[in-house]
């Protein structure tokens, strides 16, 4: 899958589809279904809860084509994972969490700048996601990425009925 992705400033290892970063203790990994308890874990921690069911992560990451979940990983160890679906000429993101030690220290906006990639190469105009509104730390890192507020979803959140910003960022080839 990840052959031909030139798009990336790193080294590309085919076989277990690694990418490894300037930074050596950080690399970007494609996620697997065997990493659904990871996800999951990540998630709890971030959240309380996890959002989504196994199953539901099973289907979007077996669907590769329009697709890509990315885990990253910092001395070896999962600390976060994005998660992006292609719908039409957008990209959107479905997840994207860090583990709560691990934010604060640009993890979220390498996993942003990968999904960006992806998007391009999928040539997608633009990155879309929905963050609930009290998650005010995570709405300053997407603005500082590039990412306009586009509207509210009114009571988004099933679990407690909380607000969604819609949030959409308009790409722009990398030079």
């Amino acid at each position: 899958m990840w052959k031909g992705f030139s798009i990336f400033k790193s080294q590309v290892d085919v076989n277990n589809r690694q990418i490894k970063m300037e930074d050596e203790r950080v690399a970007f990994e494609s996620a697997k279904v065997t990493d659904i308890y990871v996800l999951q874990t990540i998630l709890k921690k971030v959240y309380g809860k996890s959002p989504w069911s196994n199953t539901i992560f099973w289907i979007e990451l077996t669907k590769k084509q329009n697709g890509l979940y990315l885990k990253v990983l910092d001395r070896n160890k999962t600390v976060g994972f994005v998660g992006v679906r292609v719908e039409g000429s957008d990209a959107h993101i479905t997840n994207i969490a860090v583990l709560p030690d691990c934010q604060n220290q640009g993890f979220g906006k390498q996993l942003l700048e990968q999904a960006e990639k992806f998007a391009l190469s999928k040539d997608c105009l633009t990155l879309s996601l929905e963050v609930k509104k009290s998650n005010v730390q995570a709405i300053t890192l997407y603005k500082k990425f590039g990412f306009f507020e586009n509207g509210v979803k009114p009571k988004y959140y099933k679990e407690d009925e909380e607000d969604a910003i819609d949030m959409v960022y308009v790409l722009e080839e990398i030079k």
